[in-house]
């Protein structure tokens, strides 16, 4: 039995539905038949396996990007018994796969399935749609819950938080295997095991409210720009307002050269507003949709960042259909802690 961590982000609006009926997804539908289940894993040798996977992306796509990783685990790695984390926004969940291999999505037989927006997905053509729009779903497991929307403040120890931040979809976590057991065994008994979570719970508000009194838009990009640097980014930089040919903003961009990773953000700093609207959402999503273009092997990726207490509903509609991360001022005070608070001064 392995452990594994695996979000299920992409087309979040049909795959967290899905993962209600105990299908556990990933994207690249456009491999996504059973040819290519068969091919990869009819070799018992892992170097035959491999060269399969990569002759098919060299196919179809053209290139063999990073995240074909992805892909390899999600149907190489997997194996019936194996734990699957599945993290979630605030909460994680726990799974057993209990199907025998992966299928395409084609395989599928689940009958009034619907989306958050409660429209109605099909399967047409050997792929899930939405009225005549395509969704990018491709393969699947059957999976069984062991615990699920377990806090993570409460339910998961330092290591297993530290883990469930990684930006990559899915990993190997079996270095994490009595994390994962202490979560379940906590949870099932409902008794949180996360005294440092705790302690963070109860610091971070006090901590908001003193970036809401002590700072100004400017001071509180600093802080961003100080937060990924205590994180490991390579590059921070804040880019020009005249930027030639910009669509969108993004206030802050880290990249992170060793996992080839970039993060644009946008920053919002709010002392009396609740909300942050879906204004800065747009403006992030077009200003990483442009930078997608460039055929550079980055991930790219959109978080907006506020001081606000949280975001107006469409906003979060928007940023689940756009992949885009959201951050309210708790959050990021608690991100703030995590990181460390010495020389904060010197940051603003």
């Amino acid at each position: 039995m392995n452990y594994w961590l695996h979000r299920i982000s992409h087309h979040a609006e049909v795959s967290y539905p899905l993962l209600e009926k105990n299908i556990l997804t990933i994207g690249f539908s456009d491999f996504a038949n059973q040819k290519f289940i068969d091919d990869l894993l009819k070799d018992e040798s892992w170097e035959k396996r491999w060269n399969v996977i990569e002759e098919y992306f060299q196919t179809l796509w053209g290139n063999k990007p990073r995240t074909r990783h992805n892909l390899w685990r999600f149907v190489e790695g997997f194996k019936k018994g194996d734990r699957i984390i599945v993290p979630s926004w605030g909460v994680f969940s726990i799974y057993e796969i209990v199907s025998n291999k992966p299928q395409p999505i084609s395989n599928l037989e689940i009958k009034n399935l619907k989306d958050w927006n409660e429209k109605t997905v099909t399967l047409k053509n050997g792929l899930l749609h939405r009225g005549e729009q395509g969704i990018d779903l491709g393969f699947y497991w059957q999976v069984m819950p062991l615990a699920r929307n377990m806090s993570r403040k409460d339910f998961a120890d330092a290591p297993l938080t530290a883990r469930m931040k990684i930006r990559t979809t899915n990993a190997n976590i079996f270095n994490l295997k009595d994390s994962v057991e202490k979560a379940m065994s906590s949870f099932k008994n409902n008794r949180p095991i996360n005294l440092y979570g705790e302690i963070i719970e109860k610091i971070a508000p006090q901590v908001l409210k003193s970036l809401k009194t002590n700072l100004n838009p400017d001071k509180f990009e600093s802080l961003v720009k100080f937060y990924f640097e205590r994180n490991g980014a390579t590059e921070v930089f804040i880019p020009s307002k005249n930027e030639r040919g910009k669509e969108g903003d993004a206030d802050i961009v880290a990249i992170f050269e060793p996992i080839k990773t970039i993060i644009y953000a946008q920053v919002k700093f709010h002392k009396i507003q609740s909300e942050t609207n879906r204004w800065a959402v747009d403006q992030i999503k077009e200003y990483r949709n442009n930078r997608e273009l460039l055929d550079d092997d980055y991930s790219k990726i959109g978080w907006v960042i506020t001081t606000a207490n949280s975001f107006t509903q469409t906003c979060k509609k928007i940023a689940q259909e756009e992949k885009v991360q959201l951050i309210d001022g708790n959050r990021f005070s608690e991100m703030l802690i995590e990181a460390g608070i010495l020389d904060l001064n010197k940051a603003i």
